[in-house]
């Protein structure tokens, strides 16, 4: 399971209004997407929850960060990836990931949980909501 929470200091895609940001988040062929958060900004926040089913051999989660438009394309924020050696070897990893922009700059990060559950056992099944509340600070 992995619960984008939020996200800090992404870059700002506006020139005169806020930005609507959502993430991506891809695992193998599964793709899920936040709701948008209007008028986010540079930390929006979102506290959504995707489920994934474990594939062998594949140890990292994709993330895209975009701003909604209404009229144009939406803008590409930044990428980065969420590698799961830590969650499958602590069964969670509350952290925060970074993120690139196209030139490869750096273009904010993800804030998030990823909590692994094998057979039948979660490992983690809460998330500290001081520490949620921490990260987003």
């Amino acid at each position: 399971m992995y619960v984008v929470v939020g996200c800090n200091k992404l870059k700002d895609t506006e020139w005169i209004s806020r930005q609507d940001p959502y993430v991506c988040v891809e695992y193998g062929n599964t793709r899920n997407r936040t709701r948008v958060c209007t008028d986010g900004g540079k930390n929006p926040t979102f506290q959504e929850k995707f489920v994934y089913t474990m594939i062998e051999g594949l140890r990292e989660l994709n993330l895209i960060v975009w701003n909604s438009n209404t009229i144009s394309r939406d803008d590409f924020i930044g990428s980065g990836k969420v590698h799961l050696a830590k969650v499958i070897s602590e069964g969670y990893d509350d952290s925060s990931w970074p993120l690139q922009t196209k030139h490869g700059r750096h273009g904010g990060e993800v804030v998030g949980s990823v909590l692994f559950e094998h057979e039948g056992k979660q490992y983690k099944s809460y998330l500290s909501q001081q520490i949620v509340q921490r990260r987003i600070q």
